[in-house]
């Protein structure tokens, strides 16, 4: 029988072809971060200065 590789598996007794799903699922999340993770973050970072903009008109307005 297939002795599972990774530790989550091992501690979970993973079948083989669950473990397989794992690896695929870790793979396809690892390509997607690569692939737009510059973006996810430049769109947060412009989220949270348009945020800050807006409340540090607010008090400027309440002032």
């Amino acid at each position: 029988m297939h002795e599972a590789k990774t530790e989550a598996a091992r501690n979970i007794k993973m079948s083989r072809d669950a473990e397989l799903n794992m690896e695929r699922c870790a793979e396809f999340m690892a390509r997607m971060i690569q692939k737009y993770g510059k973006k996810v973050l430049d769109d947060i970072v412009a989220e949270e200065k348009a945020a800050k903009e807006s409340e540090e008109k607010a008090e400027e307005d309440e002032e």
